[in-house]
């Protein structure tokens, strides 16, 4: 393989790349927590939906707090690649599961039902679609970097 993708992937590029979709998906859990926390203390309704995106969005905002400074580090080259995968997945699970609530004019009576907040519901929705992106393209760069490093090791 050519010396230049070697560099791509193990420079100071794909590191300031990595470290802009930790920055995007901390945003996202951010705003994710905000809101269904407050959805969560507006109504006694508790259902599994609503729980699972918050614990969700709590454990990536916990988690992402400390990821968006690892690329800082020179001798980074993609060691978070399992926890991406994992949060890849629990986000695609949020992400349909905030869909099946909030999509087709379904968001007054679901989760928490009697909230007429769409706009907010329609939020949380947006922000699982951008945070999911972000993360499935952390994964793919995060691959090609421990790739590029074991390649090369």
């Amino acid at each position: 393989m050519d010396s230049s993708r070697s560099g791509f992937f193990n420079g100071r590029i794909a590191r300031a790349l990595l470290a802009f979709n930790n920055f995007v998906i901390l945003a996202s859990s951010v705003i994710t927590t905000a809101i269904l926390a407050y959805l969560i203390h507006r109504s006694l309704y508790r259902g599994t939906h609503l729980i699972y995106n918050l614990v969700i969005s709590v454990l990536t905002l916990f988690l992402y707090l400390f990821l968006v400074v690892l690329p800082a580090v020179k001798r980074y080259r993609g060691y978070a690649l399992p926890l991406n995968l994992l949060l890849t997945y629990l986000w695609l699970t949020s992400l349909i599961f905030s869909s099946q609530d909030y999509s087709g004019g379904r968001c007054r009576f679901f989760s928490p039902p009697g909230i007429d907040r769409c706009g907010m519901k329609h939020t949380i929705q947006a922000f699982f679609i951008i945070g999911f992106s972000f993360l499935l393209f952390n994964t793919i760069l995060e691959a090609l970097m421990w790739a590029t490093h074991k390649r090369n090791e």
